[in-house]
């Protein structure tokens, strides 16, 4: 071998994951920087720069305004739901018996059926004239909901949907966290006659927060890029009361044809993103316990 050959060996083996990453991670992000301060117009062929214009289209269009907000308000609703009760899923069913490894799989085939088909099964299920919801609602004398076609619950249905489909995912993400905690742990508690919740809060609780903090980092970041449930359930209706960023993104730029504002979207949406990950890792990465 050469001198000097198996110091850049490690680097000739991760140029294929750089280049792919410059071609369909970077390079698009840096081509919706440069196109948010134009106004682009493929039909006509002109593209010409007008600086802030873009950004404060959007930042006064009422619309965009409630996009964002509903996007907001998904994304805490569904972490805030999922994480929790993939963590409470995850304590009951981390036991090895046959009906606890069936409900495990069980539990995770949402996570892997496609968006269609989800959205499919859902859209019957809440059927305001037929649907299982409303049925079980008249079971306990509730009044029938109109669900996706109600601006008061579309946003709800949305979030229900979403948590199903992926609870599933965190549940045996936390799972195999808490299987690795050691077994002494435990039984020393015990010996110190401590209780369930006290081993939950100073046992479970910090040796899995490294997952958490990856948990409801990931889940913030998949629900405001939630694109499939809205096309295929609501398309963002009624009246934009379920219209999601993503989806506002690709109604502007590629039905509306005004790629400079959809561009100018996608760069809040990548901002907002790296601000709301900055915050977890810096309240709850300096809580979790590495070792």
């Amino acid at each position: 071998m050469k001198p000097g050959a198996s110091a850049r060996s490690p680097y000739i083996l991760i140029l294929p994951a750089i280049a792919l990453c410059l071609i369909f991670s970077i390079g698009p992000t840096v081509m919706s920087v440069r196109d948010s301060f134009r106004s682009v117009d493929y039909v006509a062929g002109t593209d010409k720069f007008v600086g802030l214009a873009n950004y404060r289209s959007i930042f006064t269009d009422g619309v965009f305004l409630k996009v964002f907000g509903n996007s907001v308000v998904f994304m805490f609703c569904s972490v805030a739901l999922s994480v929790p009760l993939g963590v409470a899923a995850a304590l009951f069913l981390n036991r090895n018996r046959f009906i606890h490894n069936l409900t495990q799989s069980v539990i995770f085939t949402p996570h892997i059926v496609s968006f269609i088909a989800v959205a499919t099964l859902w859209m019957f299920m809440m059927d305001p004239g037929y649907g299982i919801l409303n049925y079980a609602l008249g079971l306990f004398g509730l009044p029938p909901l109109r669900w996706l076609l109600d601006p008061g619950t579309s946003l709800l249905s949305l979030v229900i949907v979403a948590v199903w489909k992926t609870t599933g995912f965190n549940t045996l993400i936390v799972i195999a966290a808490l299987q690795k905690i050691p077994a002494e742990l435990y039984e020393s508690a015990r010996l110190d006659r401590a209780t369930r919740a006290g081993m939950f809060f100073h046992i479970t609780l910090p040796t899995i927060s490294p997952v958490l903090v990856f948990l409801v980092t990931t889940s913030a970041i998949s629900a405001f890029g939630t694109f499939d449930i809205v096309k295929f359930m609501t398309e963002g209706g009624p009246r934009n009361s379920s219209n999601l960023m993503v989806y506002w993104i690709y109604r502007t730029g590629f039905l509306h044809f005004q790629i400079g504002r959809a561009m100018a979207g996608a760069v809040v949406l990548i901002l907002f993103l790296s601000v709301v990950s900055a915050v977890n890792f810096a309240l709850m990465d300096r809580r979790a316990h590495y070792q």
